[in-house]
């Protein structure tokens, strides 16, 4: 059996708590500023991307983007209030580490969330001088519940992957999961296994260490026994 000593992603480890997991991102990506958001066209087939500005205007951390009301993205964003936005970069060195975040936003009322706008023009002069002639033309989002994943590469080339959620919703469930039940301890999948993050467990079954997992689906693709899901399909 291979050892498995994965790098800290960002700081944090497979033990950090959900709330260590998504501050650390919200930060990475506060950090940069904004993110590259994938919405879904009015016709509802084709997607459609654009970056976004991304903005901390309460106490509470949470994320807000901002939008005028005659662009496309609004529209979109009233028929089908979701986004899913990703941004990746160079920590030190060669370092990678990106975050993806997938969300469900609520447009914030001017009239009843006034310090919410006053914030946004305070950081943004740019933008306001933009709509000088009329700030109700904008509009802000809050990224109000998701779900969102850290994943790092660092120069040892180990995955190191975190998920967490915000919001009231729910992490979204690893790609590949062995069934405890089905699994006869055969360890073709660890043979398999491209990060050597299949082991065995006290009682011969295996088990998948997600957090440097690289979710390939070799593992399943070899299981003799059909003893792996696969929740992506």
């Amino acid at each position: 059996m291979s050892d498995f000593n994965p790098a800290p992603a960002l700081g944090l480890t497979e033990e950090s708590s959900n709330e260590e997991i998504k501050n650390a991102a919200f930060q990475f990506v506060h950090e940069v500023g904004y993110m590259v958001f994938g919405t879904t066209a009015i016709d509802g087939k084709m997607p459609t991307a654009r970056g976004l500005e991304v903005h901390y205007l309460d106490d509470a951390d949470n994320f807000y983007i901002g939008i005028a009301k005659g662009k496309p993205v609004y529209y979109e964003l009233q028929k089908n209030p979701y986004v899913v936005g990703t941004i990746i970069r160079d920590t030190v060195k060669r370092l990678s580490a990106s975050v993806r975040l997938s969300a469900h936003v609520t447009e914030i009322d001017p009239e009843k969330h006034p310090e919410i706008y006053t914030k946004y023009w305070e950081l943004n002069p740019g933008t306001k001088a933009l709509y000088r002639k009329d700030l109700d033309m904008f509009r802000i989002f809050i990224l109000d519940s998701g779900e969102g994943e850290i994943f790092h590469l660092p120069d040892d080339d180990i995955v190191c992957r975190l998920r967490f959620c915000f919001g009231g919703a729910e992490v979204r469930p690893w790609a590949y999961v062995i069934d405890q039940e089905r699994c006869v301890g055969c360890g073709t999948c660890e043979e398999a296994c491209m990060e050597d993050v299949i082991h065995p467990t006290a009682d011969g079954k295996y088990e998948i260490k997600h957090f440097g997992c690289l979710e390939c689906g070799r593992c399943a693709m070899n299981c003799p026994n059909d003893a792996i899901d696969c929740t992506c399909r």
